[in-house]
């Protein structure tokens, strides 16, 4: 009994560890969401047949932890996983031959699912081991203790119910720590990753991002690297101060952005933007230029206190990427232009 307990726990720890190795290689690899959504299901439901063959004996009481890893891929992941993997261990089901198929399948896996579904939210709002201990002893009394009760009645022992009980919570609890653990470790490498591509005032790609992102980028039409210098920004900083300077860069950054979702944006450094643009001709770049000035113009920039933060205008730098030149070239290019905006006047775009 104790050998097939320790290999339902072995199975579920085992599942956990694919998972968790699939998610890491997802978030290494850039894997398709689909494709690791597909491979979560699947992995789940071969740790559930597997449960099913090595079920627990204990006086002609027969319990699998099947149940569990279908709770929490509910709980966790919502409908389109629990029920993905509920129809597949269904129809699964039925390749090994047995009694009370479709009772065993009502308590054992319908039931759960159906219930998690309903109480998700009430779970998962304020999840922690005492409000999953409750929901876990709720889940055992209206599925395998019933389905005990009603197959296993008559050679079921207060005992029996016990270790079944205590075998059941322990193992969700432990599936939840490492899940609980695994979920922190990625979110906290998601942000770690973030910070390194992305500028920490304004959300933007950084400049080694930014460069990165732009020698992968292939197109069929014509590349422009836009320079973009926003005028007298050392005039704001003095006249508002620093903090409503922040402000200023933010809301330009949100305002930049908002221009094309096609746009690679990314904070050159201080007050300066950069930008790849792809169009039919350079005359083209210009024109999209000069309206975002002109929308710029009519952009309103406040400060904390909800004062209007006069006249902010950019001036841009323009210059056109041949296929044979470096990104870096470009770049120097297009600041060279910048240059000649600020030179002969500001708010003005030269390419």
């Amino acid at each position: 009994m104790m050998q097939s307990l320790l290999a339902n726990f072995s199975i579920l720890l085992f599942m956990h560890l694919c998972i968790q190795s699939v998610y890491y290689i997802a978030f290494r690899k850039h894997l398709p969401d689909r494709f690791v959504a597909i491979l979560h299901v699947l992995i789940v439901v071969v740790g559930i047949i597997v449960l099913f063959m090595l079920p627990v004996t204990l006086n002609g009481y027969r319990f699998d932890l099947r149940t569990i890893p279908l709770v929490f891929i509910v709980l966790y992941h919502g409908y389109k996983y629990g029920l993905s993997v509920l129809f597949i261990i269904f129809i699964a089901r039925f390749a090994f031959p047995g009694d009370f198929i479709f009772v065993e399948l009502l308590y054992t896996v319908v039931i759960p699912t159906l219930v998690t579904l309903v109480f998700r939210e009430k779970v998962m709002n304020a999840i922690s081991y005492m409000r999953l201990f409750i929901y876990f002893t709720g889940i055992w009394l209206i599925s395998d203790a019933v389905l005990g009760l009603m197959i296993f009645g008559a050679n079921s022992t207060f005992s029996t119910y016990a270790l079944h009980f205590l075998s059941f919570q322990l193992s969700a609890m432990i599936m939840y720590f490492f899940i609980q653990t695994s979920t922190k470790n990625l979110e906290m490498s998601e942000k770690l990753r973030y910070y390194a591509e992305h500028d920490p005032l304004t959300g933007l790609l950084n400049l080694r991002s930014f460069l990165k992102r732009a020698e992968e980028q292939e197109s069929k039409m014509n590349q422009v690297v836009a320079m973009i210098d926003l005028d007298f920004f050392k005039m704001i900083n003095d006249t508002y101060g620093h903090l409503n300077g922040d402000r200023v860069l933010e809301e330009f950054s949100s305002f930049l952005s908002r221009q094309s979702d096609e746009w690679l944006v990314g904070r050159y450094g201080g007050e300066e933007f950069i930008l790849l643009i792809e169009v039919e001709k350079l005359s083209d770049a210009c024109n999209r230029m000069k309206k975002l000035q002109s929308g710029l113009n009519n952009h309103l920039f406040t400060t904390e206190k909800g004062e209007t933060i006069e006249e902010v205008s950019v001036s841009i730098g323009l210059a056109e990427r041949e296929r044979t030149q470096s990104i870096m070239f470009t770049i120097d290019q297009a600041d060279q232009h910048l240059y000649l905006a600020k030179k002969n006047g500001r708010n003005q775009v030269w390419a």
